[in-house]
């Protein structure tokens, strides 16, 4: 028998970018990032660059018709609710672009790529002056600080500086600006990124992320904005998003090439695609007979609502038991399961002093936990045992 085919309408987006050789950033990172957030990603590659994590070793421009007819042949066929643009390498390909996007009646995020996260540079003074040609067009722009001072000829030193170049940027002609990564305003332990519109300014603040691992990290941000404002999602709504998107993708990067490594693009789809294994697990740990309270976390959780506790395996109702998972992720996120045992029952946690500290928890909780001396249990004082362990199937085998 023939099956029957059943297509996906999944919304249309556009990425004009350079091409990065290493997977990390560019016009791969924007088409893996894209599908992610549910829409269907198409291209327009204005260069081609020889790169690793280490840097930049060679660029091929290509040249304006080139660029051009790939952009026609995309939006001749495709109904493109949205389009962003990365890399732009020369003056003549931006302008191409902006002869190109002047028709075009979706949003437009703007990328103003101009420095390779290895320190290489992207594209030179004469592109970052005419970058304002392009502003015009743009729902919304997303330099980080660097950039942002390298287009508004002004140091950014502080929150104000970075509001105001903001300002300068939207005075050109972009709607909006998301000025991302928090550098070089902001303390060691906040990541700052400022949304600037005619409605004011809005901050989103998250816990600084102890890694260098973030190449691909602006093309990732901007590229999930752009996925969801094809999806129809108002500007707020996207940005905010696409910050938790790129947040997840440098909290669990791939441990690939070298320092600047890569983003994680993929985390959030891998990430919401573990929950229903979770719940069951949860669910089945929690029906043991010697079980309390169980709690099970996705594979790259980031808070309660990815946490799933209780005998119903319901996400964000973990309650304590979550509080000690979420902690002890911090030290070691292998760990993916928690449960808690009825008093007297003595078993190995997986968890010692060195990797779990009360002070990781909020202070109210800091009180009603213990390690036990050999740091193999974590004990509450009523004498309850709370193991941790990898996989659900790892504590059931301990309780057998």
């Amino acid at each position: 028998m023939t099956r029957r085919a059943a297509p996906v309408d999944s919304p249309v987006a556009l990425t004009i970018a350079g091409s990065d050789s290493g997977g990390a950033a560019g016009i791969q990172a924007d088409l893996k990032t894209m599908e992610a957030c549910g829409a269907y990603g198409t291209s327009v590659v204005t260069s081609v660059t020889a790169q690793n994590t280490r840097g930049v070793h060679g660029v091929h421009h290509l040249l304006p018709d080139d660029v051009i007819a790939q952009f026609d042949a995309v939006t001749d066929d495709y109904d493109v609710r949205a389009a962003k643009t990365g890399m732009l390498g020369t003056p003549e390909t931006l302008r191409a672009v902006v002869d190109s996007v002047a028709d075009f009646d979706g949003p437009l995020v703007v990328d103003p790529v101009l420095v390779a996260t290895a320190g290489d540079v992207l594209a030179d003074d004469t592109v970052a002056a005419a970058y304002n040609t392009l502003f015009a067009h743009a729902t919304l722009l997303t330099p980080n600080a660097s950039e942002a001072a390298t287009l508004t000829d002004s140091p950014i030193e502080t929150r104000g500086d970075a509001v105001a170049a903001a300002e300068t940027l939207r005075e050109q002609g972009a709607d909006a600006v998301l000025l991302t990564g928090g550098d070089p305003y902001t303390d060691d332990e906040r990541a700052v990124d400022l949304l600037v519109t005619d409605e004011g300014t809005r901050t989103f603040a998250s816990e600084r992320i102890d890694t260098e691992r973030t190449h691909g990290s602006g093309c990732t941000i901007s590229s999930a904005i752009t996925a969801r404002l094809a999806h129809g999602d108002d500007l707020e709504t996207a940005v905010e998003t696409g910050i938790d998107v790129v947040a997840r993708a440098i909290r669990y990067p791939h441990a690939v090439g070298g320092p600047t490594g890569s983003v994680h693009h993929l985390a959030t789809i891998r990430n919401d695609a573990a929950r229903d294994g979770v719940a069951t697990a949860v669910r089945n740990l929690a029906a043991i007979e010697s079980v309390t309270d169980a709690a099970g976390a996705t594979p790259y959780a980031e808070g309660f609502d990815d946490i799933a506790g209780g005998e119903d395996g319901r996400f964000g109702d973990a309650g304590y038991l979550g509080e000690i998972l979420l902690a002890a992720r911090e030290r070691d996120p292998a760990l993916r399961y928690a449960l808690t045992v009825e008093n007297g029952t003595t078993l190995a946690a997986g968890v010692s002093p060195s990797e779990l500290d009360a002070s990781d928890l909020p202070a109210e909780r800091v009180a009603a936990l213990a390690l036990d001396a050999d740091g193999t249990a974590i004990r509450s004082p009523d004498g309850t045992v709370t193991l941790l362990a990898s996989t659900g199937a790892a504590l059931r085998d301990r309780l057998a």
